[in-house]
C-alpha cells in the first residue's frame, strides 16, 4: 500500500487551448494512484472557455483553484501555488501534457523506497498533435551523482514530469522569476544546496511539443534570456567560469534558422 499523500501543481494562463486542458486533467482522473489535491493557479484572466473546463472537472478531481489578478509568469505563479499545496510531496504538470496512467504510482513509490529523495522525474514521450505521431523519448540521467554532474551541462529533469518535496524546494529558494529557465534555475540551486536527486527510466508523461516548441527557443530574445540566466547563475556562484563560457557557446545556436535548430535539438538533445 502506498500511503504518501501528494499534491499536483498546475499553472493555467489564457493562451492554453481548452481541449488540451481537458485531456490533461482527464489523465489525472484516470490515475492508478489519484492525487489528494490538484492545485490550479490561474495566472491572470484565462477566459470563459478555460473557466468552463475547470468547472467541469471540479466534480471529478479534488481541485483547489487560486486566481492571480494579473499574469505574473510561470516562476511566480508556481511559487505562489507551491505555498498553497497541503502536502510535502508535490507533482508538477503543465496544462497541455498527458500523464501515463501509472505516473503517480511510480513516482510516489520512488519516494517511499528512498526517504532521502528530494526531487525526481523520468522519461517523457514527445508528441506533436496527437499521441503516437512522434514517439521520441526524452531521456534523463539516472542516479544522484550522474544527475548532479549533468546539471552543469544541461537541464537534468523533465520539468512537467517532476515530483519533489515541498520543503526541499522552499529551502532552496523556491521557484523564482527567470523567463524560460524557472525550472533549471531551481534544479541548480537544489543541487548546490545538497538535495538528493533521482530519476526513473519509467515513461511518465506524454509531452506536447506542438508546432511552436522550437520557435519558442529561437531568436535573439530567447538567447538574451538564456545568457542572463547563466550570467546570474555564475554571479551567484552556482556555476564556475568554465561552465559559464561553455554555456555562452549556445548563443549563436539560438540564431540558426528554425529548420536547422530543430535538427540540432533532435540530434543533440534527444536520444
Amino acid at each position: 500500500m502506498i500511503d504518501l499523500p501528494f499534491s499536483v501543481l498546475i499553472s493555467v494562463y489564457h493562451r492554453e487551448k481548452p481541449e488540451y486542458l481537458i485531456k490533461s486533467l482527464d489523465s489525472l482522473v484516470k490515475q492508478t494512484l489519484p492525487a489528494n489535491e490538484v492545485i490550479i493557479v490561474k495566472d491572470g484572466f484565462i477566459g470563459s472557455e478555460l473557466e468552463d473546463v475547470l468547472k467541469e472537472f471540479e466534480v471529478l478531481l479534488p481541485l483547489k483553484i487560486f486566481a492571480l489578478s494579473t499574469n505574473v509568469g510561470l516562476g511566480k505563479a508556481l511559487a505562489f501555488g507551491l505555498k498553497q499545496c497541503s502536502h510535502e510531496l508535490v507533482a508538477r504538470m503543465d496544462s497541455d501534457d498527458i500523464c501515463f496512467i501509472d505516473r503517480f504510482e511510480n513516482q510516489v513509490l520512488s519516494f517511499k523506497n528512498n526517504s532521502k529523495l528530494d526531487v525526481s522525474s523520468g522519461y517523457i514521450l514527445e508528441f506533436q498533435n496527437e499521441i503516437g505521431d512522434r514517439n521520441v523519448i526524452r531521456r534523463v540521467p539516472i542516479g544522484h551523482e550522474e544527475i548532479y554532474k549533468y546539471t552543469f551541462k544541461r537541464c537534468p529533469f523533465n520539468h512537467p514530469a517532476t515530483m519533489f518535496k515541498k520543503s526541499a524546494v522552499l529551502k532552496s529558494g523556491s521557484y523564482q522569476e527567470s523567463p524560460f529557465f524557472e525550472d533549471y534555475y531551481l534544479w541548480i540551486r537544489m543541487a548546490r544546496s545538497g538535495c538528493i536527486l533521482g530519476n526513473t527510466k519509467n515513461l511518465l508523461l506524454h509531452y506536447r511539443i506542438g508546432n511552436n516548441m522550437i520557435s519558442r527557443r529561437h531568436g535573439l530574445s530567447y538567447a538574451i534570456h538564456e545568457y542572463n540566466f547563466f550570467k546570474k547563475s555564475y554571479q551567484e556562484g552556482l556555476i564556475d567560469r568554465y561552465h559559464f563560457f561553455k554555456f555562452c557557446l549556445r548563443f549563436p545556436i539560438r540564431l540558426l534558422p528554425i529548420s536547422l535548430l530543430g535538427r540540432f535539438y533532435d540530434f543533440f538533445l534527444r536520444t
